[in-house]
């Protein structure tokens, strides 16, 4: 390992082993801005200079050809980079020391600190569109107003802009505004290069580092702020911000932000660390102790813990209904005064303690990825490289007692929250409150009781255990998979799957689904899995079964399934936990809660997932809207479709269709695997899935309809709301046959989306269209036996008919010209064989009980994919990506009324 600093001030580490002969090498570049930095007008700049230079090597890639370029289009060595609060780095791949592609990258990094970053106009105009698109994605636009309560409290930050002006903003970023951002903070002072991998040479290396980076001049500039240090030497701050974002929707939600500020870290290097790691375990142990409120249907609110590191202090964010807020701060605040009282339980000190140690004794600190992982925590973090922090922090726990980390804790707690933010709606009597009223509903709950709850960890009584038949079963031999078949007295069928070692999988279905009920009822079929995952199961609430599930080691989620047609339940658990695996499925297939307050619950819980859904709701409905025109089999509901549901339905509605789709487990199929013996297993199944009770309500039988693919080229217009009036989701499809058994076909499909996604990139980087996410995905439906693959291209209204152009111009190309060899030699390497072959025996189980499939051996897709060349893709490209199997699909924002 060599380490060094330059006479301009750049700092340099070269770090190889041995062991790593055969990886790439990685060097990445570390610039001390960031966030941080920025000052009003400037909000986001820091990132959209991040962007730039990989549009210069693109552009140099392209110019130049060779190695360089092929090294970009296969994809080989893949660069990225990212912005953060105080570093922004740059993550560059190479082959060897000396190479072409390492020369390349080492010369653009010396530009980038050496004041050699001049972009060009077309570049900064095509990185607006680029910047934009990425603010998209990541749902910039949706969060805005709580942007605003953040800034108002913490003022570390440039000042939020309104979505609909973000894009102008962007365009603001001229070259003068880049180039003046760029100075202050780029320089070789501020830079710290590492470079890891299997280098044999360090001593060449070390002099090309001097080479290309020890003539840069130390140039002048900005001092370094430290806005977290003056943030925690400010007067305490209660803030009520209005919301902007108004809506018509029955419900209107409050926003409440509590900060616990942390004390000021010493100055000596160790000592700050030490400072550090106390407050992770406090906030941790804080967190787990929150998690655990046992709460009500009444009490609806949810509660995140900050722990992101943008203030230098513990963030409490709860959200809650409007009237509410009250009763809901006061509930998290007796959980609070507990531990202010009795601190954290020693168990969970312990738990903590023995995990931490446990990582840093289980840390492989020899291998590359764990190596660059360390160093990039280190140096975000701004902290010394020069001393063993694993060691460090392992004898920092060791010496650690129980009653300090209490001691700390109580401190901590009992000197906050200092900071309190409140967003709410216009008209919120919250907004009303003085600082003095607020803080009275913390200081209520010390008058409350604060002994912890009790509560049952059995998911069924032994008493109603006892009343549970085991019932007989019958043995109908193997499968062709070597699943052993068994039927039990009530009809129920079961496949067993037994793996040494492996975890438990239960997945069981049933042939009939929305499709199997009348037009309403279709609808409300796609509520019901939500709906009894929020009511509960047996005698536990959806809180208490979630606490129940935690403690037995047990995955807490969304069990059952209802699709076109079928109806389903999938579960995990450990290998210890068969029996409760067994009793969850009892209960999820007889016993739902029926709970009028849980019913009122799941409506508003339905409401915040509408309002603010956790994916992009714009392309969710572009897909749905698709599907349906291609007479797909589960399209879905939209997220207008599904809120207009919810406010319709009934308990009783709901119940009703739940007891048609799972009361009848005569026509279910059952398929477990995992660690377990059959001697164990089987009566267990004969007492709990034997004991399933069959519901009268009936599904009416009909014939299936046959749906036709309507012919293409197809194009559709769709305006969605949640889209902004300026953006555009353009998706364009190429779907055409493909039987389920011819597996074949079905990697043929992934080796051309793997193919034209080569190329796509040149779609922003050297057609310059201000695009983000660019890529070509593949899917075979199993059930209509259809092959799909789509290119999705998030973009600005006005550009459909360009960018459609270019897929097309793309797909012309790759029909006259096959892949390089190189290329596709990457491809086959990186090729995914499970995706064909099965993820699991479950998998391989639930195709071959519903289709009559069996998937192919590995081996023999391996074999296939090496045969396969570029002129069979090209001649795939050539057949299957035509006119009449074109579908082009597009989302737009829905204007703005004007008066």
């Amino acid at each position: 390992m060599r380490r060094g600093t330059l006479d301009n001030g750049m700092q340099y580490i070269i770090h190889s082993k041995a062991a790593w002969e055969g990886q790439n090498l990685a060097m990445n570049l570390y610039v001390n801005t960031g966030y941080e930095m920025e000052q009003e007008g400037q909000k986001d700049i820091a990132h959209y200079i991040e962007h730039l230079p990989f549009a210069m090597y693109l552009d140099e890639a392209t110019a130049h050809g060779g190695a360089l370029l092929e090294a970009v289009r296969s994809g080989k060595y893949p660069w990225q980079g990212y912005t953060n609060v105080r570093q922004t780095c740059y993550l560059f791949l190479f082959d060897t020391i000396g190479s072409e592609i390492y020369t390349t990258e080492l010369d653009l990094l010396s530009r980038i600190i050496g004041g050699g970053l001049k972009s060009t106009p077309e570049n900064l105009a095509a990185e607006h569109g680029s910047f934009y698109q990425e603010y998209i994605h990541r749902n910039g636009h949706l969060g805005y107003d709580e942007e605003r309560l953040f800034w108002n409290l913490s003022k570390v930050y440039a000042p939020p802009v309104r979505p609909e002006h973000y894009f102008e903003h962007v365009k603001g970023f001229n070259w003068d505004a880049v180039s003046s951002f760029y100075k202050d903070w780029y320089h070789p002072q501020r830079a710290t290069l590492v470079m890891v991998g299997p280098i044999t040479d360090l001593d060449q290396a070390a002099q090309d580092i001097e080479a290309h980076f020890g003539k840069l001049k130390a140039t002048p500039a900005q001092e370094l702020a430290y806005p977290k240090r003056a943030y925690l030497e400010h007067p305490n701050q209660f803030i009520q911000v209005e919301q902007e974002d108004t809506d018509t929707l029955e419900y209107a939600e409050t926003k409440i932000d509590l900060y616990w500020r942390n004390q000021t870290p010493p100055k000596a290097a160790s000592k700050a660390l030490q400072h550090k790691w106390m407050y992770e375990m406090l906030y941790e142990l804080i967190g787990d102790h929150l998690r655990q409120i046992p709460t009500t249907y009444d009490l609806h609110y949810t509660l995140g813990i900050d722990r992101s590191g943008q203030l230098p202090a513990l963030g409490l964010n709860l959200k809650t209904f409007m009237g509410r807020e009250q009763d809901a701060v006061e509930h998290v605040a007796v959980a609070l005064e507990q531990l202010k009282k009795q601190g954290v339980a020693e168990g969970a000190y312990q738990k903590y303690r023995q995990k931490e140690l446990k990582s840093i004794d289980q840390r492989d600190s020899n291998t590359l990825g764990a190596v660059l992982s360390a160093y990039d925590e280190r140096i975000r973090a701004e902290e010394f490289l020069e001393f063993d922090q694993l060691a460090l922090k392992k004898r920092w726990l060791n010496g650690l007692s129980y009653d300090t980390v209490n001691s700390e804790l109580k401190a901590f707690l009992r000197d906050g929250p200092q900071d309190i933010g409140i967003l709410a709606p216009k008209g919120a009597s919250v907004l009303q409150l003085s600082e003095i009223q607020f803080r009275s509903w913390l200081d209520e709950a010390k008058r409350m009781n604060t002994a912890a709850d009790e509560y049952e960890t059995k998911l069924i009584a032994d008493s109603l255990i006892a009343q549970l038949t085991q019932e007989d079963s019958k043995d109908l031999g193997s499968d062709a998979l070597g699943g052993h078949r068994i039927q039990l007295a009530n009809g129920v069928r079961v496949v067993l799957y037994p793996q040494e070692g492996a975890p438990l999988k239960l997945h069981g279905f049933r042939n009939v689904g929305a499709s199997n009920l009348n037009k309403q009822d279709f609808i409300k079929a796609h509520l019901v899995p939500e709906w009894l995952h929020t009511s509960g199961i047996g005698a536990y609430t959806h809180f208490e079964l979630q606490r129940v599930l935690t403690d037995l080691g047990m995955i807490y989620g969304r069990a059952l399934y209802v699709n076109q047609g079928e109806s389903g339940i999938q579960l995990q658990a450990p290998a210890e936990r068969l029996e409760s695996l067994l009793q969850l499925a009892h209960l999820y297939l007889s016993a739902p809660r029926e709970d009028p307050e849980a019913f009122t619950y799941w409506k508003e819980d339905e409401f915040l997932f509408y309002k603010n859904p956790p994916y992009g709701r714009e392309e969710h409905d572009l897909t749905v809207l698709s599907k349906n025109v291609l007479k797909e089999v589960n399209p879905g509901l939209t997220a207008e479709e599904r809120y207009k549901a919810v406010q319709l339905s009934t308990m009783t509605e709901l119940k009703e269709i739940y007891q048609s789709l799972f009361l009848h487990p005569q026509e279910f199929l059952f398929l477990l695997s995992g660690d377990f013996s059959e001697t164990e297993v089987i009566p267990l199944l004969e007492t709990y899935l034997g004991n399933l009770r069959v519901s009268e309500n009936q599904v009416k039988r009909e014939e299936k309809v046959i749906s036709y693919l309507p012919k293409g080229p197809l194009e559709k217009l769709y305006m969605i709301p949640g889209i902004l009036p300026s953006d555009l989701n353009l998706k364009i499809q190429y779907t055409f046959p493909i039987a389920r058994e011819d597996w074949k076909a079905q990697v043929n499909l992934k080796l051309m989306r793997e193919v034209i996604n080569t190329r796509l990139w040149e779609l922003r980087h050297i057609k310059k269209r201000g695009l983000y996410i660019i890529h070509a995905i593949s899917h075979s439906d199993m059930e209509l036996q259809r092959g799909n693959l789509t290119i999705i291209l998030p973009t600005v209204a006005g550009m459909e008919q360009v960018l459609s152009s270019d897929v097309e111009e793309l797909v012309s190309w790759f029909k006259e010209h096959p892949i390089a060899k190189s290329e596709l030699k990457t491809i086959k390497s990186r090729f995914y064989v499970k995706g064909i072959t099965g993820k699991s025996i479950i998998d391989e189980g639930y195709r071959y009980y519903k289709w009559g499939t069996i998937l192919p051996e590995p081996e023999a897709v391996k074999a296939y994919i090496e045969e396969v060349s570029a002129q069979d893709i090209q001649t795939w490209i050539q057949e299957k990506l035509v006119p009449e199997h074109r579908y082009i699909f597009m989302g737009k924002g829905v204007p703005e009324a004007r008066n």
